[in-house]
Parts: C-alpha cells; structure tokens; sequence
C-alpha cells in the first residue's frame, strides 16, 4: 500500500481491517510526515510480518539545513536556526561518512519504549531521559542533489537497515555541519524487492473487497529470499500436527535456517532445518494458500 503524507501508519491497517474484515498487521510503521510503501499483511499472513520487517528499506530525504526542530522533522517545533552559508562541498563532507555501520541517535519524539513507555511521552511532558542510541547500517548512500547557500537542502537517497531513523540522519548531518538540520520529505520507496511503484494507492475502488483480494500477493511468493523444498503428503500432515520430520536429503542451508514447505505444490508455511540433526521443524505452519500481502 502508499501511504500519503499526513496519514498514521496504524490508520492504513484500521481502512484494510474494516473492508476485508480480517486480521490486519503492517511490517514496519512510517511516520506521520513521510510518505510511500507500507507492506501490509492479513489473515494468516499476520503470522510472518517479522519476516518483512528485517529486510532492507530504501528511502528518498529532502533535508534542509541551518534549522533544527525538536522531532527532528517538519512537524517539530524550531528549536535553533542559522543562516550561515554552507558550500556544496561542506555539505558533501558531512554527508559521506553516514555510510557504514554506526550508533544512531533515536528521537524523543519515537515510538521507541524507556522504562516500559513510548519515547514521544516523555517528550510530550518534558521529562528527562538518557540519549537512546541503536546500531544500524547505512548499505548505500547517494546525493542526488544539493542546493548550497543559506538554509541549503540536500536530496539523498538511503539503503539502510531495519529501524533506521532517517530523521535522525538529517539531524546528525546538521550537527556536523555546526548549523543543526532536519528532514523536510522522507519517501520509503523500496523494502527488499517492494518497490513503491507497484503499492495501491487508498481510494474509493480500491476499497472494494474484492480487488484488494485480487492484487494481493500470496504470501509464499511474498517470502521471496527464503529457499523452498517438497515433502509429501505424510510429512506435511507430521509438520501441521506440530511434529518434527526427518530429512536424509543434503540441502545447501545453514543450520536453523527458515525453509518454505510445499506439499503437492500447496504452501503449508515456514520450517527451521536442523543440519546437524537433519531434521525439520515445524515454525509457522497453515493450512491454507491465501492471498495475503497488499
């Protein structure tokens, strides 16, 4: 699904929940200002949401500089501005080193839990916490465009880790350039191989039952990184009677990895494959093939 700018992540799921009157899950939430790809799944599908929110997210900033906001987004109140000039080359040095692996600061204004409650609590009331920080991972970084001169604005596109606050990126950026910085557009335009393009877009036909059903994905093929394999009938029925099922044939896996199963080329869900032991274990079994992931 797109979800537009202005629209909170768990509001898409409510829309989805009410028309196809199921169990509704999203893998991996947006904040308010942003906008794009949200990949959302029901019914059963719900079953393997943390699946797809461990895999890669690509986003598109639209950073601007000389300002800081308390949120470190639009939506945040200004805290400090500076119109000091900045050169393109400035701005270019302070961005480059944001790839790799490193500690990123997590907002205040986050769903992150302290102490057993959100951040954005704390900040509302303005009581004092420790800086949170979290490892991530910037796997690629690249400028696409950069305006110089006072307040300048820097477009980047960002292959980043789970959890990855793109926010915070802007607002670190701005630190290093002394003149505190902030994110003004934040599109997420890919998660793993989901690509924005392909989402729906909420309107009234596609709010129709029935076409939501026809442009869902099923969720095997939804699974498209995880490595699959054939057993028959006997085992199948083993596995969904949560029993273990032994497998002499080699397989190519590390040991505890996810496997999809097929039965009679029906998908009955997700076994780990013990190598040592060769033996499959039952994980997130179902005995249907729907249609799951929007």
């Amino acid at each position: 699904m797109y979800k537009p700018v202005g629209v909170v992540s768990h509001r898409m799921v409510e829309i989805i929940r009410k028309v196809l009157e199921v169990k509704v899950g999203h893998s991996g939430t947006l904040d308010p200002f942003a906008r794009g790809l949200l990949l959302i799944c029901w019914g059963k599908a719900t079953r393997f949401t943390s699946f797809f929110q461990d895999l890669p997210k690509l986003y598109r900033a639209w950073m601007r500089f000389g300002i800081s906001t308390d949120s470190y987004d639009v939506l945040g109140q200004i805290q400090n501005f500076s119109p000091q000039p900045l050169t393109t080359d400035m701005i270019e040095k302070a961005i480059s080193p944001f790839q790799g692996t490193r500690q990123q600061i997590i907002p205040l204004f986050s769903a992150t839990k302290y102490q057993g409650h959100r951040l954005y609590k704390y900040a509302r009331t303005g009581k004092s916490i420790p800086e949170l920080k979290k490892e991530i991972t910037i796997h690629q970084l690249k400028i696409i465009k950069i305006q110089s001169g006072i307040f300048p604005e820097a477009e980047i596109l960002l292959s980043c880790s789970s959890g990855t606050y793109i926010r915070s990126i802007a607002h670190e950026i701005g630190e290093q350039l002394g003149v505190g910085g902030y994110v003004y557009s934040l599109r997420r335009e890919n998660i793993g191989n989901f690509s924005w393009l392909d989402s729906l877009v909420i309107s009234d036909v596609s709010l129709q039952k029935d076409f939501l059903i026809q442009k869902s994905i099923p969720i095997d093929q939804a699974l498209y990184w995880l490595p699959s394999i054939t057993i028959s009938n006997e085992e199948g029925k083993k596995l969904l009677q949560g029993n273990s099922v032994q497998w002499f044939e080699f397989l190519p896996f590390k040991s505890n990895s996810w496997v999809k199963i097929y039965s009679h080329n029906h998908f009955i869900g997700l076994a780990r494959f013990n190598q040592n032991k060769r033996l499959l274990h039952p994980g997130i079994i179902i005995e249907e093939r729907s249609r799951h992931v929007l």
